[in-house]
């Protein structure tokens, strides 16, 4: 297959079949999550240590004399820097003991192990996917039955690439550490280890580029992955080539887009373009340039069982029909799950408001109270509607996150509720309360139950992960509850685009008018 071939199969799968593929990339998504467990345990641990001595205490009243006694406009601190008080620096300096930084040396180097081997999961699930998705097979079948047969391949392929990245970051770390000692042989030293560092890194990464792929379609572990993928630039070098390019491009338009939409202040875009679209592409391409063949791609070739019968899998349909009916059918489906599974979203909405109340009890025994703002734009922003689109993006991703979140038993759901929880309490324990209602309780009437609804799917895909552990559900229950939870959160996209438009043009209004 030629590199345009391959172009126009990543093009033809993401806009024929994408409910086989979203879905395992948010499966990713959930999987990736685990990664801020141990921090945020960890977190939780310093509060509670900070809370039990008193310094806490301290330091949120020295915080709230500062803000009292600042002019907080943008304008007057970028003249006139405000002067950090004695007390406030001195309520800092004690929060950061040597107990603190060490609960948090160890939250973030478990959080760096946990991240190599969900990195090496997650990708499992998506080359395996995307690979059966191809073939014209259930693509979310066919990820789980993958990562539960390559696990080990694909951590093991994690663990090799972050390895060859410590040891290209070795001589680097020396020049710069040279550069105290002597700045002269410092900076020589850094500019050779940049070249020797750097380019061990680029080197390797562009050998092991292919080694995925190889594990996928040749079924050759991580041993025979590597060997093929090292020989494939010298065996083909024209292709390995034209995909070099095509991903340089690929980063280049990311880069490009992130500047845009960084500058029009919807940043959070790049979370859905990035992993969602551009990601699937890339992986897509490379299996064509690896396999070098054609793939079916349709759904029901090869005497494969079609999965999805709706009209918006249909693609034979006109894209918009099937675009609208997806998220049709996602509000559809979004009111099935509420009546087929009211007490995972009890169970979410449960934990959620326990760790709001602890929140709650814990801020307002200090006696403080934050300033409330002058305007309500120096919440929700000056320019409505790239607030509504950074809004809705955002709060998609959070609910995905929640709901896939799922596969690693409910653990990242649960920590998703008690955080959101433990935030929004807090914060109605320092901020005045007819203030704080009149900032959130607009929108937060229809956002906070549809975050409470992406927990319920990760509870319940959890539930059907322990079922399928210890034998009580097979793979297609698994199965269905992935594909249930992607068409859900299609129907959370309606509700949460709702709560956006409320968010960003009716609450800083009716906030006005209160405060």
């Amino acid at each position: 297959m030629t590199v345009g071939s391959a172009l126009q199969t990543g093009l033809r799968l993401l806009v024929d079949r994408p409910a086989e593929v979203l879905p395992v990339y948010l499966l990713g998504i959930g999987l990736t999550a685990t990664v801020r467990v141990p921090v945020v345990v960890s977190i939780g641990a310093v509060l509670a240590l900070l809370v039990n001595d008193g310094r806490l205490e301290a330091l949120v009243t020295e915080l709230e004399t500062y803000l009292q006694t600042t002019d907080l406009d943008p304008e007057a601190m970028a003249a006139t820097p405000p002067d950090i008080p004695a007390g406030l620096e001195s309520a800092v300096v004690d929060v950061f003991s040597p107990a603190i930084i060490a609960l948090l040396v160890v939250g973030v180097g478990s959080a760096l192990l946990v991240g190599v081997v969900a990195a090496g999961l997650s990708n499992a699930v998506a080359l395996h996917g995307v690979y059966g998705a191809l073939n014209g097979d259930d693509g979310i079948r066919t990820a789980l039955a993958g990562l539960a047969a390559d696990w080990s391949s694909f951590v093991g392929l994690s663990i090799l690439q972050t390895l060859v990245t410590v040891l290209g970051l070795v001589p680097i770390g020396i020049g710069v550490s040279l550069l105290s000692l002597s700045p002269a042989a410092g900076a020589v030293t850094t500019v050779v280890g940049v070249l020797l560092g750097g380019g061990l890194i680029v080197v390797s990464s562009l050998l092991l580029l292919f080694v995925g792929q190889s594990i996928v379609v040749d079924d050759v572990g991580l041993v025979g992955g590597v060997r093929r993928s090292v020989r494939l630039p010298f065996a083909r070098p024209w292709a390995f080539i034209g995909y070099v390019l095509v991903a340089l491009t690929v980063f280049a338009v990311l880069s490009i887009l992130g500047s845009l939409f960084s500058l029009l202040g919807v940043s959070q875009l790049s979370g859905l373009v990035g992993p969602l679209l551009l990601l699937p592409f890339l992986d897509i391409v490379k299996f064509g340039i690896y396999a070098d063949r054609s793939f079916p791609i349709v759904a029901g070739a090869d005497d494969s069982p079609a999965t999805d019968s709706s009209p918006a899998a249909d693609p034979t349909r006109p894209h918009r029909t099937r675009f609208v009916a997806a998220f049709r059918d996602g509000v559809g489906a979004l009111g099935r799950f509420l009546r087929h599974a009211p007490l995972s979203v009890v169970f979410a909405t449960a934990i959620f408001t326990a760790a709001a109340i602890i929140g709650f009890q814990t801020t307002s025994g200090f006696g403080a109270e934050l300033p409330t703002p002058a305007e309500p734009s120096m919440v929700f922003g000056s320019y409505p509607v790239d607030t509504f689109v950074m809004l809705a993006a955002n709060n998609w991703l959070v609910s995905a996150t929640a709901a896939f979140g799922g596969v690693a038993l409910g653990v990242p759901t649960g920590v998703d509720m008690l955080l959101n929880g433990a935030l929004i309490g807090g914060l109605y324990g320092v901020i005045d309360s007819t203030a704080f209602l009149a900032l959130v309780a607009p929108h937060g009437i229809i956002e906070l139950p549809a975050i409470f609804i992406a927990g319920g799917l990760g509870f319940h895909i959890a539930a059907v992960a322990l079922d399928v552990v210890t034998g009580r559900a097979t793979l297609s229950r698994f199965v269905d509850a992935f594909r249930l939870a992607y068409r859900v959160l299609l129907g959370l996209a309606v509700v949460l685009v709702v709560a956006a438009l409320i968010e960003a043009f009716l609450t800083p209004m009716i906030a006005a008018a209160v405060l």
